[in-house]
C-alpha cells in the first residue's frame, strides 16, 4: 500500500485581548448528507428528510425504534450526567474532524511543526481510483450515533470555522490552540480542493447492517456462569428492573433512572460484590458477570442512547 503525506498549513492569528422537574426528552438532529431524500420510519410515524438537509427530533425518554432501508434498529433515550452535543446519521455517512491550529505569530516554526505532526492521523482515502493511506490531520467517521463525548469538536457541521479566536493571553505571549471542524464529506473534498488538492479523492465507506450496530449496547450478561446464589438472584432482580424501566416514558424514567443507571444504580452494583465473597465465589464469578454492565453504564454515563437487542 502506498503512503503519502499531505502537508496542511493554516495562517492564522489569535486577536489579543482583555418534584421531578427536569427534563423528560432529547432533541437530537437527524442529518442527511446524501444527495436524495431519505425517509425514516420512528415509531411508526414516517419522517422525510430531503436532501442535503436535516431536521431536529424530539425523542421521548424511553424505548424507540428507527427503521431506514429495510431495516431497523431499537435503543433506550435516557438522562444524562452532563448535556453534550450529537447527532443521528442513518446513512452512516463519512463526517471529518479536521484539527486546525491557531498560533499568534510570535509562535516558532518548531512549536507550529509539533502541534502539527501530532494532529496527523493515517487515513485511507481513494486517490485517482486507487486505495492509498495518507496522512492528514482529521479524523473519519461514520456512527449510527455521533456523540461529542467520544468524538470531541468545536465547530459542528453547520458552523463556520473562523479566520481569528480570540483569547485572554498576556501581551506578546506566544500561544497556541487546536480547535477542531466537522465536516460533511461532501463539503470536505471541497475544502481540500480549495486547500490545493487536485487529485480525484474520496474517503472509503461500509455501512453496518442497522442489526450489526452495536454502539452504545445495552449488555447481556452472563448469569449461567456465577456460582454464588445470592450474587445470581441480585443480578437477576437488577434485569428484571431494567427490563420494567424499558417499559416506561418520559418522566417516568427521568424520575427512576438514577437507581437504575445513574451513580446510585452504579454504587449499588459495585456495592453488590459483598454478596459474592472469596469464600463463597473463588473464582470471582459474579465480579465477572456483572463487569460488562459496570462498563456500560460508566461509559454510557453521559450518552442518550443505549441500543437494545
Amino acid at each position: 500500500m502506498k503512503s503519502l503525506k499531505y502537508s496542511f498549513i493554516l495562517a492564522c492569528s489569535i486577536t489579543l485581548c482583555s418534584c421531578f422537574n427536569g427534563p423528560t426528552s432529547q432533541v437530537r438532529l437527524i442529518d442527511n448528507p446524501t444527495a436524495n431524500e431519505i425517509k425514516l420510519v420512528i415509531d411508526g410515524k414516517d419522517v422525510v428528510i430531503p436532501a442535503n438537509s436535516n431536521i431536529k427530533y424530539t425523542f421521548e425518554y424511553g424505548k424507540h425504534n428507527l427503521a431506514y432501508n429495510n431495516e431497523s434498529i431499537e435503543f433506550f433515550v435516557k438522562p444524562v450526567k452532563f448535556n453534550g452535543r450529537g447527532f443521528i446519521n442513518p446513512t452512516q455517512s463519512n463526517y471529518m474532524l479536521h484539527t486546525f491550529i491557531y498560533a499568534t505569530d510570535n509562535t516558532s516554526d518548531e512549536t507550529y511543526d509539533k502541534l502539527y505532526e501530532k494532529s496527523l492521523n493515517k487515513v485511507e482515502v481513494i486517490l485517482d481510483g486507487e486505495q492509498v493511506e495518507v496522512e492528514l490531520p482529521v479524523k473519519v467517521v461514520n456512527n449510527f450515533f455521533i456523540e461529542d463525548r467520544d468524538n470531541r469538536w468545536d465547530y459542528s457541521i453547520d458552523e463556520n470555522i473562523p479566520d481569528e479566536i480570540t483569547e485572554n493571553i498576556n501581551k506578546n505571549q506566544s500561544y497556541q490552540s487546536r480547535k477542531i471542524k466537522m465536516y460533511r464529506e461532501s463539503e470536505y473534498l471541497k475544502f481540500l480542493k480549495e486547500d490545493g488538492i487536485e487529485d480525484e479523492i474520496s474517503f472509503p465507506n461500509k455501512p453496518k447492517k442497522l442489526s450489526e450496530i452495536n454502539q452504545y449496547l445495552f449488555p447481556k450478561l452472563d448469569l449461567e456462569s456465577i456460582t454464588c446464589d445470592e450474587g445470581k438472584k441480585y443480578l437477576q432482580d437488577t434485569l428484571d428492573k431494567w427490563q420494567q424501566l424499558f417499559t416506561l416514558t418520559g418522566s417516568d424514567v427521568a424520575s427512576k433512572y438514577e437507581g437504575f443507571g445513574g451513580y446510585d444504580g452504579m454504587h449499588a452494583l459495585l456495592g453488590s460484590k459483598k454478596l459474592c465473597p472469596n469464600e463463597k465465589d473463588p473464582e470471582q464469578t459474579y465480579s465477572k458477570a456483572i463487569r460488562p454492565l459496570d462498563d456500560a453504564l460508566t461509559k454510557g454515563r453521559d450518552i442518550y442512547f443505549f441500543v437494545i437487542k
